[in-house]
């Protein structure tokens, strides 16, 4: 279970604003990346560690999430350095959601959450059923759940760590 404050979307959130341009070239280091988050998205955040230090944990959003870029892992790393432990929307744009994937963040589609969350709720995230819990508004989202090997992967703190541990377990990856 995973609880905590959310960040809603207002509108479409591009890849490219969620890191701006100018901090693609630096190293893919959590750290690093997460002191930029959501500049280019809105202009309180567009501020040395702006979005990190309101301290929430979840994102939720809409149609599309980190769409309209190229495949840039700073987005993930980034989201992650800032505090964030899941980002729920209607949809995904692909390459983000795999990369998403492979670094252990969920990101998880649930049909109307857009509509049913603001800024400074609180949220309980149940990974296992799917069921995204708005505390303040005392609603309920069903989301999809996680595919067994995603939710590995996951649990394993990424794709990475999910090979190690294979390895070392002298276990095949299927």
């Amino acid at each position: 279970m995973i609880k905590g404050t959310c960040w809603a979307a207002e509108d479409y959130v591009m890849a490219y604003d969620i890191i701006i341009q100018e901090y693609w070239t630096s190293a893919i280091d959590a750290t690093e990346n997460s002191k930029w988050v959501m500049a280019g998205v809105k202009e309180e955040f567009n501020k040395e560690n702006a979005f990190k230090d309101k301290g929430f944990t979840f994102i939720v959003a809409n149609h599309n999430f980190a769409g309209g870029g190229k495949s840039i892992e700073h987005v993930i790393a980034g989201l992650m350095g800032a505090g964030i432990k899941a980002v729920f929307a209607t949809s995904f744009a692909r390459l983000q959601f795999r990369n998403a994937i492979n670094y252990g963040l969920p990101f998880v589609t649930c049909d109307g959450i857009g509509k049913g969350c603001e800024t400074g709720d609180e949220l309980e995230y149940d990974p296992k059923s799917g069921i995204i819990r708005n505390l303040t508004k005392k609603t309920e989202f069903q989301s999809v759940p996680a595919a067994p090997f995603v939710a590995e992967v996951g649990e394993a703190g990424g794709l990475m760590n999910y090979v190690r541990k294979k390895i070392a377990k002298g276990e095949l990856i299927e």
